[in-house]
């Protein structure tokens, strides 16, 4: 037990930003949603085009990338899947996906390095998502982290077509 509480003290200090409750939110007026940003996260750039926005951890290992985007065919879910089947082209391998009409989580592995992704449909035929890469030694850290950023991932009020929020799966 107590080593156990060592290891949960260590990977806690390595992200001490982490554990706090200072996280800042990223809206985008052109998709019109919003996401919870990690305290460990700076703003590297905005999108020229506003679709969303670059962040990066402040040890430099860790990346999150929130934009939204034009549903193409008119189908979350076809579109949702082509993703999942895009970062497997990339080399992810991916070992967890859910996809429904209204939102996707799904997440993987490449060489070092974890991959979650959420998305959710938004209002007229839009979407948003999130992708966070990180380093596998810090996937304990992560996991709290990615629940409170699928709960936090919402369109803008008075989009009607808001889809429920399903509790996101930690990669294995």
């Amino acid at each position: 037990m107590r080593h156990a509480l060592l290891l949960t003290a260590a990977l806690f200090s390595s992200w001490p930003a982490l554990a706090a409750d200072d996280w800042t939110r990223y809206s985008n007026p052109r998709f019109g949603y919003s996401a919870a940003v990690p305290p460990a996260f700076t703003r590297q750039q905005e999108a020229d085009n506003g679709d969303g926005a670059t962040f990066r951890s402040d040890d430099g290992r860790s990346e999150l990338l929130i934009y939204g985007t034009m549903i193409e065919d008119g189908e979350f879910a076809g579109v949702a899947r082509k993703r999942i089947d895009g970062d497997r082209a990339e080399g992810w391998t991916i070992t967890y996906d859910k996809v429904t009409e209204g939102w996707a989580s799904y997440s993987g592995s490449r060489a070092a390095d974890v991959l979650y992704v959420r998305g959710i449909a938004l209002c007229d035929g839009t979407a948003a998502y999130f992708h966070l890469r990180y380093p596998r030694d810090a996937l304990k850290t992560f996991n709290g982290v990615i629940g409170r950023m699928v709960k936090s991932l919402r369109p803008a009020t008075g989009c009607d077509q808001a889809p429920q929020q399903a509790p996101g799966a930690a990669p294995n």
